[in-house]
């Protein structure tokens, strides 16, 4: 990224003509925007590293309009993340090893979004999407939001989600979530893209407490 601002890296060059392009493009930008410099230059911060991770996400996806456009009605409205508590804070009671009770919101580009979320089920409604992929470890695709069980509502708009583990040697610590307008925008080519995304933040992050 030599003589270009940070910024730039939004732009989207001709060669993105599909999903699989613009991930691919998306996850080698975000090599090149963290990487490291003259240190310490914050790059392996978490909070540092999740921020610009959910601001190049979000960023690219609205100046992706083929797939993604208000026109469309498929305008990614949300991107960021959720993590384990004792990321936050050294005094948590949890371990970074054992399931927490809640996940807590981290770095993410978007309207205001629920400060937590639970990880504990009720009588009467299951867990949301997030908390579904953290425990499962798996990424969870939802074409519907509304006719997923325990989803929760932080902003109405919101039509169909995906949320992607992020796992540091096998242990989950954490979900990327992305939230868009249109119903059923996201599928495998999405999947496949979001988890090399999410490989290539978690090695950049240091993940020591």
């Amino acid at each position: 990224m030599t003589g270009t601002t940070h910024a730039d890296s939004l732009a989207l060059p001709d060669s993105v003509q599909s999903k699989g392009d613009f991930y691919d493009h998306v996850t080698e930008t975000l090599g090149h925007l963290l990487a490291p410099a003259s240190p310490p230059d914050g790059t392996s911060n978490l909070f540092t590293t999740a921020s610009n991770a959910a601001s190049l996400l979000f960023g690219s996806f609205e100046n992706y309009e083929a797939a993604w456009g208000r026109e469309a009605g498929r305008r990614v409205n949300w991107a960021g993340f959720y993590l384990h508590p004792s990321l936050l804070s050294r005094t948590s009671p949890t371990p970074l090893k054992e399931t927490p009770s809640t996940l807590i919101l981290g770095p993410f580009h978007g309207r205001p979004a629920c400060n937590s979320v639970s990880l504990k089920p009720t009588k009467t409604r299951p867990v949301g999407v997030c908390a579904a992929s953290f425990l499962a470890g798996e990424t969870v695709v939802v074409p519907d939001v509304e006719a997923r069980p325990g989803h929760i509502a932080c902003d109405g708009v919101t039509k169909s989600e995906i949320v992607v583990p992020v796992k540091v040697e096998g242990v989950v610590v954490g979900v990327l979530d992305v939230d868009c307008e249109g119903l059923g925008a996201f599928g495998e080519e999405d999947r496949v893209g979001l988890e090399k995304f999410v490989e290539a933040f978690v090695k950049v992050v240091d993940w020591s407490l």
